[in-house]
């Protein structure tokens, strides 16, 4: 099982490894950015967490403050790890950093399904500030976490 633990500096060069790997693989994010250690850690960044195992970072999330509303940002896993609950664990501890709102591009359809199997809820669809390098603006699915939800409360399930 992968431990989730508050980021430091020292993490980003090992960050920037996993981001890359679910870059090749998953196109995310869409554009690669120029300092990737800096799109890591926005302006707005509240917080961030990495998942790690066996001394290897396999999974992220950062919460971002948006207008005083805590969003879940920059999350992702290595492929190799999904499916192990490194994404529920790093969602679970960004709610337990008040993290209530985050955005995501409907072709994400594994991220959609981990986050509304983990209780968000779609609120509003709306284009995407950003154009694709096809020229095309996605649409952005806008979830909120459901309060009656039990993730905070339910024990996460030891596994890998």
């Amino acid at each position: 099982m992968a431990l989730v633990r508050p980021r430091n500096a020292v993490d980003l060069p090992r960050c920037v490894e996993a981001l890359s790997e679910v870059h090749e693989s998953d196109d995310y994010p869409h554009r690669w950015p120029p300092d990737p250690a800096g799109w890591l850690t926005p302006e707005n960044m509240a917080a961030a967490w990495v998942a790690e195992h066996e001394n290897c970072i396999v999974g992220h999330v950062v919460i971002v403050d948006k207008s005083g509303v805590l969003w879940v940002s920059r999350l992702f896993v290595r492929p190799g790890y999904r499916g192990s609950l490194v994404g529920d664990s790093l969602l679970r501890q960004a709610r337990i950093g008040g993290a209530s709102m985050l955005d995501v591009i409907e072709r994400s359809s594994k991220a959609i399904e981990l986050y509304e199997r983990t209780g968000w809820t779609l609120v509003d669809t709306r284009p995407a500030d950003w154009i694709m390098t096809d020229g095309r603006r996605p649409v952005e699915r806008i979830y909120r976490v459901d309060p009656h939800s039990n993730q905070l409360t339910e024990a996460v399930p030891k596994r890998r």
